[in-house]
């Protein structure tokens, strides 16, 4: 009986000493079945945790590239342009005729919102070349130099040479003949001018962002740097003597020459505030990498991650919308001041509309055509290489040979479609000159 009992003690004493085991063991994490070890809550939230900007390495970046490269918005802007073009072949048939606008009103509505497009995507174009440093900032700086002087000087020999030189010709008053174009395009035109040369706009943007995030190897070096920063005040004052022009000759107060057309901006004022925004958030970004003991080549690799383009495309697109709807609320406070300092009071409906009609001229309120290429920006990852970067030189060449097609069939339809029936040249009228011109052109 005795020995029963020990055995019954030393039994419960086992079941005693087991059973906190197994009750510890039920404390424990869930473990799998194969004894593999289980990361406890403190290294799974040190897992999850994103990583900072500067600890983000080649094994972190995602596989998502976005389909459209820079080409693609290349293409993009080119195609408005041609858009453009044809927008006012069209509209100058039909303020002649109005059968035409009868039959191309409809089309001309939808080419109308293609207008403002270009800029917008040659700028992201452009911008996406400097980011991954496939090209530097002298070919771009140089190519809209050269794209801009080109078109200030086709445009100035054209006039100066083609229309009062023409004219000159023919009035008794040679010298009174630029004052009437002049006041011609004043009055007929409620801007008093007219911004067409986008190549400006092209190359201040770009010489801005050399002067925010250009690192020079002579002269600017070290904290010399500063003084090339401070450069970017030469562009903004650009900007800004153009707004104050365009609204000084929208509001009737200056006549601006012909020739100072191509050299106005084209862009809204919101745009270029974008523009520079990007510029200064893409320099400060570039100062929190290197803060960590990282160098600016390892910031250019950065660049060319995956990861770095796509959440660059959300943070493009969320400025660009918030820039748009606040270029609606800068275009009432701009509109306030022209008419606070032109003394016209807020009831006078009239004038005051005058005064909206100035801001809505210097590019206020009409920085709408963002949230159409909003879209094309989320489809866009400026870190995918062109497999035929020849293309980047035939777009423009297809699009300026379209252009010239358009100009000369406009010239060939309007010849036709426009000289009245009895003021057509009668056949034998050209078979009596036609000697007489080979024979001045043999002399």
């Amino acid at each position: 009986m005795s020995r029963n009992r020990k055995g019954k003690n030393t039994v419960s004493k086992q079941r005693s000493i087991v059973a906190p085991a197994v009750k510890k063991a039920q404390v424990k994490p869930d473990q799998p079945a194969d004894g593999a070890t289980v990361v406890n809550a403190a290294s799974q939230d040190k897992r999850r945790r994103v990583k900072r900007l500067h600890e983000v390495t080649a094994a972190d970046d995602i596989r998502y590239r976005g389909p459209l490269s820079y080409q693609g918005f290349q293409a993009l802007g080119w195609a408005c342009i041609v858009a453009s073009v044809l927008r006012l072949i069209l509209a100058i048939g039909a303020s002649k005729d109005p059968r035409l606008y009868a039959n191309t009103g409809a089309l001309m509505e939808v080419l109308t919102y293609l207008v403002p497009l270009p800029l917008p995507f040659l700028l992201i174009a452009n911008f996406s070349r400097i980011l991954t440093n496939s090209e530097g900032y002298k070919k771009q700086l140089l190519r809209n130099f050269l794209a801009a002087a080109a078109v200030f000087g086709v445009s100035w020999l054209f006039f100066s040479r083609y229309v009062v030189g023409l004219a000159s010709q023919v009035v008794k008053q040679p010298e009174q003949v630029q004052p009437l174009m002049n006041d011609f395009f004043a009055e007929h035109n409620h801007e008093g001018f007219i911004a067409f040369n986008l190549f400006i706009d092209l190359f201040l943007c770009t010489v801005t962002m050399y002067f925010l995030n250009a690192h020079p190897k002579r002269i600017f070096t070290g904290r010399k740097v500063i003084i090339l920063r401070l450069f970017v005040l030469l562009p903004i004052a650009y900007e800004a003597a153009s707004i104050w022009l365009k609204i000084r000759s929208a509001l009737g107060n200056i006549v601006l020459p012909f020739w100072s057309f191509p050299l106005l901006t084209v862009k809204p004022p919101m745009t270029f505030l974008l523009f520079l925004f990007l510029s200064i958030h893409m320099s400060g970004r570039e100062m929190r990498f290197r803060k960590h003991g990282r160098t600016h080549e390892d910031y250019l690799e950065y660049l060319k991650t995956n990861r770095n383009a796509f959440h660059f495309s959300i943070c493009l697109v969320i400025a660009m919308v918030i820039a748009t709807f606040l270029d609606f609320i800068l275009a009432g406070w701009v509109s306030g001041i022209i008419a606070g300092t032109s003394g016209i009071p807020v009831e006078n409906s009239e004038q005051y509309g005058s005064c909206l009609l100035a801001a809505k001229a210097a590019g206020f309120g009409q920085s709408w055509p963002l949230l159409f290429a909003a879209p094309f920006v989320l489809l866009y990852s400026y870190n995918k290489v062109p497999k035929q970067p020849l293309i980047s030189i035939l777009i423009p060449l297809a699009a300026i040979v379209a252009i010239i097609f358009l100009v000369f069939e406009a010239v060939y339809q309007g010849i036709g479609y426009f000289v009245p029936e009895d003021q057509k040249v009668d056949i034998d009228m050209i078979r009596i000159l036609l000697p007489q011109i080979t024979q001045m052109l043999s002399l």
